[in-house]
């Protein structure tokens, strides 16, 4: 009787957010994000999306992994490469790449 959370799968579709979401805008897309997953909204639904990389959010979710690629640090969660920048003297996180799995 254990639980293991994970993260849901690109293109999963939900009809209502977690409560604790955020707004983020980003090129031409509004997300939705909430524990580190990414929604967009879609014909009365909120469906799961990879980021664009240059997103920035201003925290890294509950469970993200600390990663060195080439002697850099980067932030790992649900597939999702961040690096930690300053905006106007402010930590946030930018999306520098998607981990694709096979």
């Amino acid at each position: 009787g254990r639980y293991i959370v994970i993260a849901p799968k690109v293109g999963f579709r939900v009809k209502k957010l977690p409560t604790d979401y955020r707004r983020i805008s980003y090129g031409n897309y509004n997300y939705y994000n909430a524990n580190g997953i990414f929604y967009i909204h879609i014909n009365n639904e909120y469906e799961v999306v990879d980021p664009e990389v240059g997103t920035i959010v201003s925290e890294l979710p509950n469970g993200y992994e600390k990663v060195v690629i080439d002697g850099f640090t980067y932030y790992e969660y649900a597939n999702i490469l961040y690096e930690k920048i300053q905006i106007n003297g402010t930590r946030a996180y930018e999306v520098v790449g998607i981990i694709e799995m096979n």
